[in-house]
């Protein structure tokens, strides 16, 4: 396979100028499509599945790109949720590399991969493409889209601080960059009220539909549910607790889909949704010993899983975690929430400039039991190892970025 990556710029730089050059140059594939657009911090990838998946009802053929992927470039751009296969996937990037090379200014990977998709979609002919933002909202990327038919907003928290601001303020005012003329907003419930103020703000000024959840998420037993305003119980597969307002604003989103023609038949719907899988998100790979994985990559999904894992049936478990962070992520505060609720941690690192040291993670966190292991594969195997022979019930958990489940991954550590 070609690695597409080493085939262009992999910096972030946040722009529309590039990806518009771009896809002028592929006679713009993205115009007249109905496009459901979806930003925020924590949950946009699994919002868009469940989108993606209730909108394949009655036959419709759905488009969903989402970024990074775990270790597989196809998984960025799926057909009624099948990677696009690996003919095609370089038949569209060698069409946008041949593009590229005749523009001013050469654009980033992640510009390239949001043309693929819409080249993809095109290609699919698909009945409506959902897109998850890259990064922020306002310059990135996919916000070259002119007039979806949807915005969708997960909870705003404080992360990529470096590009979108430092306050809470600025990073919702980012986010809600996304906001078009004419176009419905579908808002999550906001953990800050100054974040919700400045996108209230921004709808207001716009004169949008805002629509919010009116029902009520939780978690049981059997994974997370949300009753909606009508009394309709909607329960999907994917694990942790976390996952329960991502559900809520998913099935908002999908009534509000269904009110425009998009969806006719909400139970199917709602059968859709609850078989919705989504990769390294408190995802099981393991029973014996249990070992999930979770790309958590800053505090606030730190904090979700510590949550998640005082829950049940997930409390009855002695937990070991493996972690590998980024330098530009507060890794020692997110080893330190989770800290209370396992019974040890195993550190390792990332390949690349944002690799996090581990040893100067272990000393920062001051946690005497954390063993330092710079090969991922033999960390895995370490705690794995610890939580195979604990006699409490052990379970792994393997967190810290989506980048460090997916290096496990191109190298068959993990499924």
């Amino acid at each position: 396979m070609i690695n597409w990556q080493a085939r262009f710029d992999p910096s972030i730089r946040p722009g529309l100028d590039r990806i518009a050059e771009l896809l002028n140059r592929l006679g713009n594939p993205e115009r007249g499509m109905a496009l459901v657009h979806i930003a925020g911090t924590n949950g946009k990838g699994s919002t868009a599945a469940m989108v993606a998946r209730a909108l394949e009802t009655g036959g419709h053929r759905v488009g969903l790109t989402v970024s990074p992927d775990l270790g597989w470039l196809n998984e960025r751009l799926l057909l009624n949720g099948q990677p696009i296969d690996d003919v095609e996937l370089q038949e569209v990037m060698a069409t946008v590399e041949g593009a590229a090379l005749q523009v001013s200014h050469p654009p980033t990977f992640f510009e390239a991969i949001v043309a693929a998709a819409f080249v993809a979609f095109r290609r699919w002919q698909v009945d409506v493409g959902v897109i998850e933002v890259g990064l922020g909202g306002r310059l990135d990327a996919t916000n070259i889209i002119s007039s979806p038919v949807l915005s969708v907003i997960t909870p705003v928290h404080f992360d990529h601080m470096q590009q979108l601001g430092s306050t809470i303020e600025q990073i919702a005012a980012e986010k809600a960059g996304i906001l078009k003329p004419h176009c419905p907003l579908v808002l999550s419930d906001q953990p800050f009220d100054a974040a919700e103020a400045v996108i209230m703000r921004r709808a207001d000024e716009l004169s949008l539909n805002v629509i919010r959840p009116r029902g009520q998420a939780g978690a049981d037993a059997r994974g997370v549910y949300y009753d909606d305003e009508n009394g309709q119980r909607i329960r999907t597969r994917l694990l942790g607790s976390y996952q329960a307002v991502n559900l809520a604003t998913a099935w908002t989103a999908v009534k509000a889909l269904a009110k425009m023609g998009f969806i006719q038949d909400l139970q199917a719907a709602a059968d859709h949704i609850a078989q919705t899988t989504w990769r390294g998100r408190f995802e099981i790979i393991e029973r014996s010993p249990l070992v999930v994985i979770d790309g958590g990559h800053n505090l606030q999904a730190a904090e979700a899983l510590a949550k998640t894992i005082q829950d049940e049936p997930w409390r009855k478990y002695a937990w070991h975690v493996l972690f590998a962070g980024l330098a530009d992520k507060p890794a020692p505060d997110m080893v330190r929430v989770l800290s209370p609720y396992i019974r040890s941690l195993t550190l390792t690192q990332v390949s690349g400039d944002r690799a996090l040291d581990p040893s100067a993670l272990a000393n920062e966190v001051g946690m005497l039991r954390a063993h330092v292991v710079r090969s991922q594969s033999e960390a895995y195997a370490q705690a794995r190892a610890l939580a195979a022979r604990d006699a409490s019930g052990g379970a792994l958990l393997v967190t810290g970025s989506l980048q460090f489940l997916g290096e496990l991954r191109r190298a068959k550590v993990i499924p």
